[in-house]
């Protein structure tokens, strides 16, 4: 965890600026996590499509935003000030209601959680925002729902589809996260760069990004 350098928590959503194009390197450092209803990264728009933000439990969350570091190297790993943030806490709530994911548990922060490879999230380049994905080439979540006034945290799963279920879960949203960075960690030498898949997407060559498809 990176507690020292974190900033306070905004109650307001960050502004977002689409640039020409994004680069791996645009993730990096301290951030927030903008949640945005889209299931297409080339009409996203966070002014129109924002719902909430993640909290620093890894909730989507109405507006209690909170603060994220991205470790420099291996594992190359996000942490809130709760502690590391993964897909693979047993006690947080399986996605029951998807057909290839019931076995999948929501993305959540835990102090006694240690972070391992396989929980890192990544960026493309060439995107107009920072989008966040996991696995291979999977740049979209499943929300349950989105929040509100009335119900103002949510939980978020990775978006898995195949043969059985074609689209988002039935009454879900598909959703996107998008890296808002707020600052830098403090400068090292011996920094080693993040893996990631040699991708660079344009509107009019784009590879299939909607989650893990599973046959």
């Amino acid at each position: 965890m990176f507690g020292l350098f974190f900033l306070s928590t905004l109650s307001t959503f960050p502004i977002h600026l689409a640039r020409a194009v994004s680069t791996p390197d645009d993730f990096s450092g301290i951030g927030q996590i903008t949640v945005i209803n889209s299931s297409d990264w080339r009409t996203a728009d966070p002014k129109k499509d924002t719902v909430g933000c993640l909290d620093d439990h890894g909730q989507i969350s109405l507006a209690d935003c909170g603060t994220f570091a991205r470790l420099k190297d291996y594992p190359w790993t996000l942490s809130s000030k709760i502690g590391n943030c993964s897909f693979t806490d047993k006690t947080m709530p399986t996605n029951n209601e998807s057909w290839y994911g019931k076995s999948d548990h929501a993305w959540s922060c835990d102090p006694s959680y240690v972070a391992e490879i396989y929980d890192e999230l990544y960026t493309i380049g060439g995107f107009p925002y920072t989008f966040l994905c996991w696995g291979d080439v999977a740049c979209y979540y499943d929300a349950k729902t989105v929040p509100s006034k009335e119900s103002p945290k949510s939980w978020l799963w990775q978006y898995r589809w195949g043969s059985q279920q074609r689209d988002i879960t039935p009454g879900h949203t598909m959703i996107q996260l998008i890296w808002n960075k707020t600052g830098d960690l403090p400068k090292r030498e011996d920094v080693v760069p993040a893996p990631g898949p040699r991708v660079f997407v344009n509107e009019k060559q784009t590879p299939l990004l909607q989650g893990q498809g599973i046959q």
